[in-house]
Protein backbone atom coordinates (compact mmCIF):
# COMPACT_ATOMS: atom_id res chain seq x y z
CA UNK A 1 0.00 0.00 0.00
CA UNK A 2 1.35 3.24 -0.56
CA UNK A 3 1.36 6.70 1.40
CA UNK A 4 -0.62 9.54 0.57
CA UNK A 5 1.91 11.19 1.08
CA UNK A 6 3.80 9.80 -1.15
CA UNK A 7 1.23 9.46 -3.68
CA UNK A 8 1.30 13.92 -3.25
CA UNK A 9 4.86 14.08 -3.97
CA UNK A 10 4.96 11.52 -6.83
CA UNK A 11 1.73 13.88 -8.63
CA UNK A 12 3.35 16.69 -7.72
CA UNK A 13 6.69 15.49 -9.78
CA UNK A 14 4.67 14.39 -12.49
CA UNK A 15 2.83 17.28 -13.09
CA UNK A 16 6.23 19.20 -12.88
CA UNK A 17 6.77 17.20 -15.68
CA UNK A 18 4.47 18.59 -17.73
CA UNK A 19 4.75 21.85 -16.81
CA UNK A 20 8.41 21.64 -18.23
CA UNK A 21 6.93 20.82 -21.29
CA UNK A 22 4.09 23.11 -21.38
CA UNK A 23 6.05 26.40 -20.11
CA UNK A 24 5.54 28.81 -17.48
CA UNK A 25 2.79 30.82 -19.49
CA UNK A 26 -0.23 27.92 -19.03
CA UNK A 27 0.92 27.29 -15.80
CA UNK A 28 0.70 30.28 -15.03
CA UNK A 29 -2.40 30.82 -15.96
CA UNK A 30 -3.56 27.11 -15.05
CA UNK A 31 -2.42 27.52 -11.37
CA UNK A 32 -4.54 30.74 -11.21
CA UNK A 33 -7.80 29.17 -12.07
CA UNK A 34 -6.94 26.36 -9.76
CA UNK A 35 -6.10 28.72 -6.83
CA UNK A 36 -9.39 30.20 -7.80
CA UNK A 37 -11.25 27.06 -7.94
CA UNK A 38 -9.88 26.23 -4.46
CA UNK A 39 -10.94 29.74 -3.43
CA UNK A 40 -14.20 29.16 -4.61
CA UNK A 41 -14.57 25.39 -3.21
CA UNK A 42 -13.63 26.50 0.57
CA UNK A 43 -15.63 29.63 0.80
CA UNK A 44 -18.57 28.14 -0.09
CA UNK A 45 -17.72 24.76 1.75
CA UNK A 46 -20.13 25.46 4.21
CA UNK A 47 -23.14 26.11 1.83
CA UNK A 48 -21.84 22.81 -0.07
CA UNK A 49 -21.66 20.10 2.14
CA UNK A 50 -23.88 22.09 5.26
CA UNK A 51 -26.83 23.32 3.30
CA UNK A 52 -27.48 21.44 -0.06
CA UNK A 53 -25.54 18.38 0.85
CA UNK A 54 -26.70 17.69 4.29
CA UNK A 55 -28.35 14.46 4.16
CA UNK A 56 -26.13 13.43 1.70
CA UNK A 57 -23.90 10.17 2.57
CA UNK A 58 -20.18 11.37 3.13
CA UNK A 59 -18.67 9.30 0.08
CA UNK A 60 -21.52 11.42 -1.95
CA UNK A 61 -20.30 14.47 -0.84
CA UNK A 62 -16.58 13.80 -1.65
CA UNK A 63 -17.41 12.71 -4.71
CA UNK A 64 -19.57 16.15 -5.68
CA UNK A 65 -16.23 18.16 -4.14
CA UNK A 66 -14.31 16.20 -6.54
CA UNK A 67 -15.94 16.71 -9.37
CA UNK A 68 -16.28 20.42 -9.21
CA UNK A 69 -12.53 20.32 -8.56
CA UNK A 70 -11.43 18.25 -11.26
CA UNK A 71 -13.77 20.25 -13.49
CA UNK A 72 -12.40 23.06 -12.54
CA UNK A 73 -8.79 21.74 -13.37
CA UNK A 74 -9.90 20.54 -16.60
CA UNK A 75 -10.78 24.22 -17.14
CA UNK A 76 -8.26 25.71 -16.38
CA UNK A 77 -6.15 23.69 -17.83
CA UNK A 78 -7.92 24.00 -21.28
CA UNK A 79 -7.10 27.72 -21.12
CA UNK A 80 -6.34 29.13 -24.64
CA UNK A 81 -7.20 25.41 -26.36
CA UNK A 82 -10.97 25.28 -26.11
CA UNK A 83 -11.66 28.95 -27.81
CA UNK A 84 -8.83 28.61 -30.05
CA UNK A 85 -5.60 30.54 -30.34
CA UNK A 86 -2.65 29.23 -27.95
CA UNK A 87 1.62 29.06 -29.54
CA UNK A 88 0.88 28.96 -32.93
CA UNK A 89 0.84 31.85 -34.97
CA UNK A 90 1.88 34.09 -31.42
CA UNK A 91 4.21 36.36 -32.50
CA UNK A 92 4.25 38.79 -29.37
CA UNK A 93 7.62 40.11 -27.92
CA UNK A 94 8.50 37.32 -25.97
CA UNK A 95 6.06 34.68 -26.71
CA UNK A 96 8.25 31.73 -27.42
CA UNK A 97 11.33 33.43 -29.41
CA UNK A 98 12.44 35.93 -26.97
CA UNK A 99 13.06 34.19 -23.94
CA UNK A 100 15.17 31.22 -22.91
CA UNK A 101 13.45 27.88 -24.04
CA UNK A 102 15.47 26.04 -20.93
CA UNK A 103 14.70 29.05 -18.82
CA UNK A 104 10.85 28.93 -19.56
CA UNK A 105 10.65 25.16 -19.03
CA UNK A 106 12.34 25.27 -15.36
CA UNK A 107 9.97 28.17 -14.65
CA UNK A 108 6.85 25.75 -15.91
CA UNK A 109 8.24 22.70 -14.32
CA UNK A 110 8.12 24.78 -10.90
CA UNK A 111 4.46 26.02 -11.33
CA UNK A 112 3.70 22.68 -12.49
CA UNK A 113 5.39 20.94 -9.34
CA UNK A 114 2.91 23.72 -7.72
CA UNK A 115 -0.38 22.69 -9.27
CA UNK A 116 0.72 18.86 -8.97
CA UNK A 117 0.89 19.63 -5.57
CA UNK A 118 -2.35 22.01 -5.18
CA UNK A 119 -4.38 18.99 -7.38
CA UNK A 120 -3.71 16.41 -5.51
CA UNK A 121 -3.50 17.73 -1.57
CA UNK A 122 -7.21 19.41 -2.57
CA UNK A 123 -8.41 16.08 -3.31
CA UNK A 124 -6.50 14.94 -0.33
CA UNK A 125 -8.26 17.11 2.00
CA UNK A 126 -11.66 16.60 0.73
CA UNK A 127 -11.18 12.89 1.74
CA UNK A 128 -9.71 13.82 4.76
CA UNK A 129 -12.82 16.47 5.87
CA UNK A 130 -15.10 13.85 4.58
CA UNK A 131 -13.67 10.81 6.82
CA UNK A 132 -11.92 8.96 3.88
CA UNK A 133 -15.16 7.68 2.08
CA UNK A 134 -13.71 5.49 -0.41
CA UNK A 135 -11.93 3.44 2.52
CA UNK A 136 -11.18 0.12 1.90
CA UNK A 137 -9.38 1.63 -1.23
CA UNK A 138 -8.01 4.60 0.59
CA UNK A 139 -8.28 4.61 4.58
CA UNK A 140 -7.12 7.17 7.13
CA UNK A 141 -3.53 7.60 7.58
CA UNK A 142 -2.28 5.48 10.72
CA UNK A 143 -1.27 7.71 13.47
CA UNK A 144 2.31 8.92 13.21
CA UNK A 145 2.72 7.51 9.87
CA UNK A 146 4.44 10.03 7.24
CA UNK A 147 1.00 10.91 6.10
CA UNK A 148 -0.82 11.51 8.80
CA UNK A 149 2.04 13.96 9.55
CA UNK A 150 1.45 15.42 6.29
CA UNK A 151 -2.09 16.49 6.67
CA UNK A 152 -0.88 19.61 7.91
CA UNK A 153 0.87 20.63 4.80
CA UNK A 154 -2.38 20.22 2.68
CA UNK A 155 -2.59 23.24 0.72
CA UNK A 156 -6.27 24.44 1.85
CA UNK A 157 -4.81 23.50 5.43
CA UNK A 158 -1.69 25.76 4.81
CA UNK A 159 -3.73 28.54 2.98
CA UNK A 160 -7.21 28.38 3.99
CA UNK A 161 -6.57 27.10 7.61
CA UNK A 162 -8.72 24.29 7.55
CA UNK A 163 -12.51 23.23 7.88
CA UNK A 164 -12.68 26.29 10.56
CA UNK A 165 -10.42 28.36 8.88
CA UNK A 166 -11.13 32.07 7.36
CA UNK A 167 -9.05 31.90 4.16
CA UNK A 168 -7.59 34.85 4.62
CA UNK A 169 -4.04 33.64 3.16
CA UNK A 170 -6.30 31.84 -0.01
CA UNK A 171 -7.67 35.11 -0.52
CA UNK A 172 -4.53 36.80 -0.46
CA UNK A 173 -3.10 34.19 -3.05
CA UNK A 174 -6.28 34.47 -5.31
CA UNK A 175 -5.34 38.11 -5.05
CA UNK A 176 -1.70 38.08 -6.43
CA UNK A 177 -2.36 35.85 -8.88
CA UNK A 178 -5.00 38.27 -10.74
CA UNK A 179 -2.59 41.13 -10.36
CA UNK A 180 0.58 38.64 -11.77
CA UNK A 181 -1.69 37.27 -14.74
CA UNK A 182 -3.06 40.92 -15.81
CA UNK A 183 0.52 41.82 -15.62
CA UNK A 184 2.79 39.22 -17.40
CA UNK A 185 0.26 37.24 -19.47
Amino acid sequence: MIQLSAMLWTLALFFAIIGFLRGWNKELISLAGIVLGLFALFQFDSLIRGTLLVNVSRDQVFLVQAGIFIAIVFFAYQNRTIFGGGDAGDRRPGARDGRDNLQESILGGILGFVNGYLIWGSLWYFMDINEYPLAPNIIAPSPGSPSDQARSLLPLVLLGGGPAGNGDLLAVAVIILFIIVLVLI
